[in-house]
């Protein structure tokens, strides 16, 4: 990881949220907010070229291209990117998700240009360096291996795995070990020419700069970057099971990692408010959750509970999670069903103010800096939420009904067809649920 530039004051800023949307010829777009309050900027990169393009049999191939970017170009060496950018004190990192790859920087103003060469050599000229792609290969087989040994990423893996089988959101963007060890760099290469295109990228710039002078710059450095047609990637809405489906991941600890859920709502869904308050009562409000009330306080079950969404762009899901003794495995997993059956019948109207006072409360201090406003940004453009979207947010929110949170409530939780992942030293034979079909 590159990095180097750091704050070492709080900073809280005040944005005036004038997001700007601007196009070039070649379809790449370009995302800012100018803010002169410290002679900083943040820049962030996303190109359309996530793990759910990975192949069949080419697991951690997008993740293995995107993370290789920075491993050598046409201008510079590995070493020589990393010295340039932490010469002037300044951060440029990759990563890969399921959706986008792309690039996070950050530099003083005065640097914004060397920036931008860096960020252009990245994008248009990587090399994929046989050499470096093996020990980047290493790398990446050395964190799957840990992360194996770790039994909150075995359970994500598993219930991901369950979900969406053999569907690439079933595996994590770095792939298996099998799979990374044998991609090429011809391989990547070609992954490269496919999707690492303008028309297939947005740039988010937040900070210290004037726009029609950062829009001069990456004209001249992009304006040449050829658009291409892309391979169309259609959502495949996932069938609903007739029955309860469940696994053990055998694993020889203590605690049991429990997940129960279901497909839920993808990036773009109308009632995506309305399902993050809900879930906001049932398990995402930490200990003045239902969840977290029921299991941790009440029942003293478990340590760690509570329930979140993930969402990606073709595809997304529910999860209710639980750390609890595996002896106490079954009375868990029946609270959570209850409580998810409970959500779906009564929702209290002092638990919908309390839900909406957080979320009104939350979003402007979830944008106090550079970094966290041009995060808030791409998630804007990447849900299609509008450039006013963060003006508009508090009406949403306000807007929102019970029987609101209840229709979401009953679109996404199904206590009576439900996913269910355990990790952890445990008989499936002791889980005494009906209508339940466990897998291998």
């Amino acid at each position: 990881m590159i990095k180097a530039f750091i704050i070492l004051f709080p900073i809280f800023v005040s944005f005036a949220t004038d997001i700007q949307r601007d196009t070039l010829d070649n379809g790449l777009v370009i995302l800012t907010v100018e803010a002169h309050r410290i002679p900083v900027v943040e820049m962030r990169a996303y190109v359309r070229a996530g793990s759910v393009l990975d192949p069949s049999g080419k697991e951690g191939l997008a993740n293995l291209t995107g993370q290789c970017l920075i491993r050598g170009t046409g201008q510079y060496s590995y070493g020589e990117l990393v010295e340039s950018i932490e010469s002037v004190g300044g951060e440029f990192t990759p990563f890969v998700t399921e959706d986008y790859a792309g690039f996070n920087g950050k530099v003083l103003s005065k640097d914004l240009g060397r920036l931008i060469d860096i960020l252009e050599s990245c994008l248009q000229h990587p090399e994929f360096d046989s050499l470096e792609l093996l020990r980047l290969k290493r790398e990446t087989i050395s964190l799957i291996k840990v992360r194996s040994d770790n039994p909150f990423e075995v359970s994500e893996k598993g219930f991901r795995s369950l979900l969406f089988g053999d569907h690439p959101l079933g595996h994590f963007p770095e792939g298996i070990e099998s799979s990374v060890a044998a991609i090429t760099a011809p391989e990547a290469r070609d992954f490269y020419d496919t999707y690492y295109r303008p028309n297939n990228t947005f740039l988010i710039f937040v900070g210290d700069f004037i726009k029609d002078s950062l829009l001069m710059m990456l004209r001249s450095h992009f304006e040449l970057w050829k658009r291409q047609e892309m391979p169309k990637l259609e959502f495949v809405e996932p069938a609903p099971i007739d029955r309860s489906k469940a696994k053990v991941i055998p694993m020889d600890i203590s605690q049991a990692y429990i997940l129960l859920g279901n497909f839920g709502p993808r990036y773009g869904e109308a009632d995506w408010n309305a399902a993050r308050v809900m879930n906001y009562v049932l398990g995402g409000a930490g200990l003045t959750s239902r969840i977290s009330g029921t299991i941790r306080e009440e029942k003293g079950l478990a340590y760690i509970a509570y329930s979140s969404f993930r969402r990606f762009i073709n595809g997304g899901y529910f999860a209710a999670e639980v750390q609890t003794k595996k002896e106490m495995v079954n009375e868990a997993v029946t609270a959570l069903i209850q409580e998810m059956e409970k959500i779906r019948d009564t929702i209290h109207v002092e638990e919908v103010a309390r839900a909406k006072k957080f979320y009104t409360g939350y979003l402007p201090l979830a944008y106090d800096t550079y970094g966290e406003m041009a995060s808030i940004i791409a998630s804007i453009e990447i849900d299609d939420l509008g450039l006013d979207y963060l003006s508009r947010f508090e009406d949403y929110i306000r807007a929102l009904t019970i029987s609101d949170l209840q229709t979401a409530a009953k679109k996404y939780l199904h206590p009576e067809r439900f996913y269910l992942l355990i990790v952890g030293d445990v008989d499936p034979e002791d889980i005494a649920l009906d209508k339940i079909d466990w897998v291998q």
